[in-house]
This record gives structure tokens, C-alpha cells and sequence, in this order.
């Protein structure tokens, strides 16, 4: 496997303006570029966007936010709440049948559903499932913990993989082409304890590769504790997701170590 150095978030800006690809290729094509980059916009933290905020993430006119989302609105993906908007439930279904294809076409995310749910019954803190996308951490499931205000994570959203026990997990089991992918980027510290040199990501990553538990102690977000285990493709070798076990608790997580490795050898087995 190709050696992983320096990562950060891939997200894609939401005030990048479309390019146009030809001349020719008219406004029918422009606009639906710009359609998808106003539903870009929506991923931010504010749920509910106004007209000018999101004018200028598209680099438009407002009057021409304004048809745009008029459009989005007639077809049931946007909906307007006063004088703003948001998304709406059919967005919502169509990104439910999405999921990376490893994951789609072995039912894995189904088959780990019960697993995830022993595990959460069992220790009473947050489990999640979560995929590889690019440099980041993309979150499938969440089953919340008793710990108010646990991990700041929700279903959809993406953290850059270096700093979370999920994505550390599967960043030592990638293949050769996501590594490459890695290269070359920086390391953005969010708390004292980020791994922010390629020298300790690349120890960490050897020491997950001895013994398939992956840490994060406050290195995403100040006092949270994870324990992670990659689930592993057995016919490549490779991670197609990850699971783990978050906690606010001062307590080790440790205790969960056993379970996770057989939880993981099981989904493996599935992933094959």
C-alpha cells in the first residue's frame, strides 16, 4: 500500500462559481450548473438560507436566485419557510439511496445495522458508521448516546479523516489510488491533540495496522474520546467503512476493543 501523508477536508467551496464548459453549450447547461451548486449551499450549518446568501454562494443575481429557486421549489426539493428556504423531504429520500458501492452491493450498511444497535444497547454511547469519501470521514449512521451534546456528527455530513478514530481506521487500510489521493495536503489541527505532521500519522497508522483499533482522544473535538475498527473488503483488503464508539465520559473505551474486532471480523465477512 502506497505510504498516506498530510490530509485536510475536500469539501467542495460553496462560493466556487460554476465554470462553463463551451460556449455552445447554452443555458439550459448553465443553469443547471448553477442549480446544483444552490443545493452545494445547502450543507453549511444554517438549515434555512436566504435569497442573497444564496445569490452570492452561485455568483448570480438575485433575480436570478430568485428563478432558480422558484424552479427547485416547483419540482419538491427546496420549500420556502417565510422568505427563505431549505431543503425538503425528497431530497432527503433521493440521498437515502445513495451510499458508496462497496456498501450498496453487499447490503453492508443493512447487515450492520444490527450490530450497531448490540453495540449501542450495550454501552449506552454514540456508534457510527461511516464510509471514505475523498479526505474525509462521510458519516452513514448515528445512534446516539446518553452523553448530551456527544459528537457534534450528524448523518450526511463529512470530517476530515485524520482527525477522527472512523477515518484514521480506514485511511490505514486504503488502497493504493486513495492514498495518492492524500498526498501532498495539509493537516488542519482543531484541537491541541491533531495529528498534524506526517510523521505521527504514519506511525498511527502502522500501529492501527498491528492491531485494527484506531484512537481519537480530543483530537476532532475537546474531551471526546472514539474507538474505531475499519470494516475490510476480504477480497482486497482494502476498508469500506468503519464503525466506532464515542464518549464524553472520562472512562476508557478500551473496554469495547473485543466486541469491535469481532464486530469487525463479522462485517468483513459480509463486505466480501
Amino acid at each position: 500500500m502506497s505510504s498516506v501523508v498530510s490530509v485536510s477536508s475536500d469539501a467542495a467551496s460553496p462560493n466556487r462559481r460554476p465554470r462553463r464548459s463551451t460556449e455552445r453549450s447554452g443555458s439550459a447547461d448553465t443553469s443547471a450548473a448553477k442549480v446544483l451548486v444552490l443545493l452545494d449551499a445547502f450543507r453549511g450549518p444554517k438549515g434555512v438560507l436566504g435569497v442573497t446568501e444564496l445569490a452570492q454562494a452561485v455568483g448570480v443575481p438575485k433575480s436570478t436566485a430568485h428563478r432558480l429557486l422558484a424552479i427547485m421549489v416547483e419540482s419538491g426539493f427546496v420549500r420556502k419557510v417565510g422568505s427563505r428556504y431549505c431543503l425538503t423531504e425528497r431530497l432527503f429520500e433521493v440521498g437515502n439511496r445513495v451510499g458508496s458501492p462497496a456498501i450498496r452491493s453487499t447490503g453492508l450498511r443493512r447487515r450492520a445495522m444490527p450490530y450497531l444497535t448490540d453495540l449501542h444497547a450495550g454501552s449506552r454511547d454514540t456508534v457510527h458508521l461511516a464510509t471514505l469519501s475523498g479526505t474525509d470521514v462521510l458519516y452513514l449512521e448515528k445512534l446516539f448516546g446518553h452523553d448530551a451534546g456527544c459528537a457534534s456528527t450528524a448523518v450526511g455530513i463529512r470530517r476530515p479523516a485524520h482527525a477522527t478514530a472512523l477515518g484514521k481506521a480506514m485511511l490505514a487500510y486504503a488502497p493504493d489510488a486513495q492514498a495518492a489521493l492524500l498526498q501532498g495536503r495539509p493537516m488542519q489541527r482543531f484541537t491541541a491533540h491533531t495529528l498534524h505532521t506526517e510523521a505521527q500519522l504514519e506511525q498511527e497508522l502502522r500501529r492501527i495496522r498491528d492491531d485494527g483499533l484506531a484512537y481519537d482522544d480530543g483530537e476532532l473535538q475537546e474531551g471526546l474520546q472514539c474507538i474505531a475498527v475499519p470494516i475490510l473488503d476480504a477480497s482486497t483488503g482494502a476498508a469500506v467503512a468503519a464503525v466506532s464508539v464515542s464518549s464524553l465520559r472520562s472512562r476508557t473505551l478500551t473496554r469495547y476493543a473485543s466486541r469491535l474486532l469481532a464486530l469487525a471480523h463479522d462485517l468483513s465477512r459480509a463486505a466480501a
